[in-house]
């Protein structure tokens, strides 16, 4: 008798499980949940924590879009902390003034791959029971005091789209080493069933479509394997922009690094004199440098309607985004690239 041959698995197969338990691993955490882009892994993550309607949840002001946005959808309130200028992160500083009664977690972003100042917000978010929520969207393979970003928090995630680890096109996961908020976030990623059950005839939770396809799955399970060397290469990239900056006294003044940080170097990043004029003149010249980020989110007339507050002038935040530029720096790129990035730079200052 002839058996009906299986067809094909597009999503919740091999791939995306197996991709799920590696880069948890790497991470170190217990589980991961992929989905189809950064932005649902952070929805998600927080949906798991309870976060609705009345809480507060504190996020950088130098953040992108996803991370006010993720919040809001909740029901939540983003209160927005600004950042230091010599990193670009939030630290304890900067998160306190916004803690309330209705503080209910804390997102940190290691922005462009440098980790933030973890021990203290960690030492604080256990005393009042805030949970964290760790944006390493920008730093996998980077590492705190010798410990790895994305396995500092209650839940982490990370985007897979342009990132230190790349499937391709969209995608991202969560991690956490709480089983319960495992579950619940598989079930939040897919209508809300159980992923135990194989008929999907019980439904926990009102969930999502958030699925990764296997195609992506698959893709990034060998960008997972390269992510150490190309973290390598960016860091020789740092370095070698850094030190020509110096020796050719241009007049940018790139981030700081701190000594207890390895960076993951997804951007170099670097304030600059006349900035948009710089960028415009690199462009003309085919070299791409970008802007993370150009215009702060809490002062996008949308999430002011929508939050019905405006949170005031964040001052470093509004310098940073006037002068910050992105120099290209993938790990493909050698030192005569570099070079030309630089002779572009210093052409248009000369000029």
């Amino acid at each position: 008798m002839l058996r009906p041959t299986p067809g094909p698995v597009y999503y919740d197969g091999p791939e995306g499980e197996a991709f799920e338990r590696e880069v948890a691993a790497y991470v170190g955490m217990g589980h991961g949940v992929a989905v189809s882009s950064g932005s649902a892994a952070l929805l998600i993550a927080l949906l798991a924590l309870g976060i609705g309607s009345g809480d507060e949840v504190i996020c950088p002001a130098n953040a992108y879009i996803a991370v006010p946005e993720s919040v809001i959808h909740t029901g939540a309130a983003p209160k927005y902390a600004d950042v230091l200028e010599a990193t670009a992160n939030v630290d304890l500083t900067t998160i306190k003034p916004h803690l309330t009664a209705r503080t209910k977690a804390i997102i940190v972003i290691h922005n462009y791959g440098h980790p933030v100042d973890m021990d203290p917000i960690q030492s604080l978010a256990k005393s009042r029971g805030i949970a964290i929520v760790e944006d390493a969207a920008h730093a996998l393979g980077g590492s705190y005091k010798g410990r790895r970003l994305g396995s500092l928090s209650d839940i982490s995630f990370a985007s897979f789209a342009r990132k230190c680890v790349s499937v391709a096109g969209q995608g991202g996961m969560s991690f956490t080493s709480n089983p319960e908020w495992a579950t619940a976030m598989h079930q939040y990623r897919r209508h809300g069933w159980n992923p135990a059950d194989a008929y999907r005839s019980t439904v926990g939770r009102i969930g999502y479509n958030f699925t990764l396809n296997e195609s992506n799955a698959a893709v990034g399970r060998v960008s997972l394997r390269r992510l150490d060397a190309h973290n390598a290469a960016r860091a020789a990239n740092a370095a070698y922009y850094t030190g020509a900056i110096g020796a050719r006294r241009l007049p940018l003044r790139p981030l700081d690094v701190m000594p207890w940080a390895k960076s993951g170097w997804l951007h170099y990043v670097v304030r600059a004199p006349r900035r948009d004029a710089l960028v415009e003149a690199l462009e003309r010249e085919g070299i791409e440098a970008s802007v993370h980020y150009r215009d702060p989110v809490y002062r996008l007339p949308v999430f002011l309607e929508r939050t019905g507050e405006d949170p005031g002038p964040r001052p470093v935040t509004d310098q940073l985004a006037r002068q910050i530029v992105s120099l290209p720096s993938h790990p493909d790129m050698g030192e005569r690239d570099l070079d030309a990035v630089l002779d572009a730079i210093a052409a248009f200052y000369r000029g």
